[in-house]
């Protein structure tokens, strides 16, 4: 899936140097020109200053020896010339700030708009996992850094052909000189440049597990386990030693580079004085006037570092595209799942048929199922039970299309499920995983109606009670306004709260089709007992799937499937499977032995 290569040769970076600029400049158009032509007012500017600084010297000179004021007009040219170097330098400040506040604001929006509509099975890639971690941390600040960067070259390399042109008529052989010396620091930079991006891809990947640590050090839901086992300073240290490995690493790197980076300082030092030596003896001999010096010894003292600031944009923006080519990568992952184009058709209770279902994860060679069958009724109650990995959260994953099968096809009321909309069938189903989302920073009503700011408040409330929340929640000072967490001034729900908030969700929905995996594991059982009650009687023309390890919730439904390494071995009523004395009976029965024993 990920195959762009690591190292970039030119056109890779012209390519990604052109991409960055079109994309930001697509954030804010008038800006980045406005800033593009005062950036290039303030960078000529100066030289006009330089050159009026050293007419207005000899002028002054000459006034002097002929005591007169034709200074005055030089003057006066000079000095305008400067006040709009300082304005040009203050308005390409002004605006450099706004479009990095535009860049930064829009980057992230930019950034979740492709990241959030990846495919639930993109999530589950190890390598787009990678791809992540990398840039996460990385593409906000990159960017705006490679922007700098890139107006930065236009200005160094604007600075170097200008002085260049300066040079040619009288200097040309100083200019050679001065690129010359400057040659030797573009290849060590280029070298650890090459350093410092195999350090970062090895010690991103050493670190992932790390910066997860990092997190459960300071979340709620771990603390209180970690300080009673004293696992404290044992899970810090997954942290700290590969960053301090990090740390070292870099450290030691900076070290090495020290006596290279000398060694070329000297050269470009050495080769510049040998030009301010030469320009001193035309001065000697009468070829220069004191004006012309000043600035031709302007020039030359800044031709280096104009040529310098030019090697150090390349080598850093080569770097940045580096980071930058993820970012890119990132974004333009393809979709997986294709969506359809119907929009309808699923009003009611609908049917669904697994069909010759066989479905292997990518890049693995196990088959979780081999030519499965299964048809479930328009408005039937179906249960689905099996032991871990039976294959249960799979048939779930695959009808909610976060895959599509590897063979068959899924039908939904005799179409295949691949034909209809996405959206469309996310808006008729729902789902409740035993892996359930809290939203602590949203209010209580947020997180029963969540996706649909025109919530009801009566229909909210139907929901809670009819999930067993409303006893607690009605407790709740601010009512269905109260934020979720203490952290924000909040109520602080238990977790079996909430899971009841969670199922207030499907009620709230009240799609027809209805999908839950687990979903009263934390509940106590007289709470359970009331929900799947209310679930069974009142969601009446709804075709409702229930997997769960408990009998007690399963019992009820009307048919119950008994998978078995991806296979159904049984399935029927809970009456009928008991006289089977097949898994299911043996199952029921071990569990209702472990109850009577407690």
């Amino acid at each position: 899936m990920l195959t762009r290569p690591q190292n970039t040769n030119f056109k890779t970076t012209i390519k990604t140097i052109l991409w960055i600029i079109k994309l930001v400049y697509s954030f804010s158009p008038l800006l980045f020109v406005t800033l593009f032509v005062f950036q290039i007012l303030s960078t000529v500017t100066p030289f006009y200053e330089q050159r009026y600084l050293s007419y207005l010297i000899d002028s002054l000179i000459q006034s002097i020896s002929q005591h007169s004021n034709i200074w005055i007009k030089t003057f006066l040219i000079f000095f305008i010339i400067r006040i709009l170097k300082i304005l040009f330098a203050i308005l390409k400040r002004i605006f450099q700030h706004l479009l990095n506040f535009q860049v930064q604001n829009k980057l992230r929006k930019y950034y979740l708009d492709h990241t959030s509509n990846l495919d639930y099975q993109q999530f589950e890639d190890e390598k787009v996992a990678s791809l992540m971690a990398k840039v996460n941390e990385e593409y906000d600040w990159r960017t705006r850094e490679i922007i700098s960067e890139i107006f930065d070259l236009i200005v160094q390399t604007l600075s170097f052909s200008t002085v260049i042109i300066l040079l040619l008529p009288r200097y040309w052989f100083l200019s050679i000189l001065l690129i010359i010396g400057e040659i030797p620091g573009l290849f060590v930079d280029k070298k650890w440049q090459k350093i410092s991006w195999r350090t970062f891809n090895h010690y991103n990947e050493l670190s992932r597990p790390g910066w997860d640590a990092a997190w459960q050090l300071v979340d709620k839901k771990y603390i209180a386990e970690l300080k009673i086992n004293h696992a404290i300073n044992w899970l810090k240290l997954k942290f700290t030693s590969v960053q301090d490995e990090f740390t070292q690493t870099n450290s030691k790197n900076r070290k090495d580079r020290l006596i290279p980076d000398l060694l070329t300082s000297a050269i470009s030092i050495f080769t510049g004085g040998v030009c301010m030596i030469l320009i001193i003896n035309d001065i000697n001999s009468g070829v220069l006037s004191v004006g012309l010096f000043t600035f031709y010894f302007g020039i030359i003292r800044n031709t280096g570092d104009y040529f310098s600031g030019i090697l150090t944009s390349f080598v850093s923006i080569n770097e940045q595209v580096l980071y930058i080519n993820h970012f890119r990568e990132i974004t333009e992952l393809p979709k997986i799942i294709k969506t359809g184009r119907i929009k309808k058709g699923i009003s009611s209770s609908p049917s669904i048929e697994f069909k010759n279902l066989s479905f292997k994860y990518p890049n693995t060679t196990r088959y979780i199922f081999k030519n499965l069958n299964l048809k479930i009724k328009a408005g039937e109650e179906i249960a689905i039970v099996g032991q871990n990995g039976a294959g249960k959260s799979t048939l779930v994953k695959l009808l909610c299309r976060f895959y599509d099968p590897t063979e068959g096809q899924i039908l939904v009321n005799d179409i295949n499920i691949k034909k209809y909309n996405t959206n469309y069938w996310y808006k008729h189903l729902s789902l409740l995983t035993q892996e359930f989302n809290v939203y602590p920073n949203l209010s209580l009503m947020e997180n029963v109606a969540i996706g649909n700011p025109l919530s009801s408040r009566q229909k909210v409330i139907s929901a809670l009670k009819k999930s067993e929340a409303y006893e607690f929640v009605k407790k709740y000072k601010q009512g269905l306004n109260t934020i979720m967490s203490q952290r924000y001034g909040g109520a602080e729900p238990s977790w079996g709260q909430w899971q009841k908030i969670a199922i207030a969700r499907i009620f709230y929905r009240n799609t027809p089709l209805m999908v839950l995996d687990e979903p009263t594991a934390s509940i106590d059982a007289i709470a359970e007992s009331k929900i799947f009650s209310r679930l069974y009687r009142q969601l009446t023309k709804k075709t409702l799937i229930v997997i769960s390890h408990r009998f007690s919730t399963v019992r009820n439904a009307q048919r119950i499937i008994v998978l078995d390494k991806g296979k159904i071995i049984e399935q029927g009523s809970h009456q009928e499977l008991i006289k089977l004395k097949g898994l299911y009976s043996k199952s029921f029965n071990l569990q209702a032995k472990g109850y009577q024993e407690a």
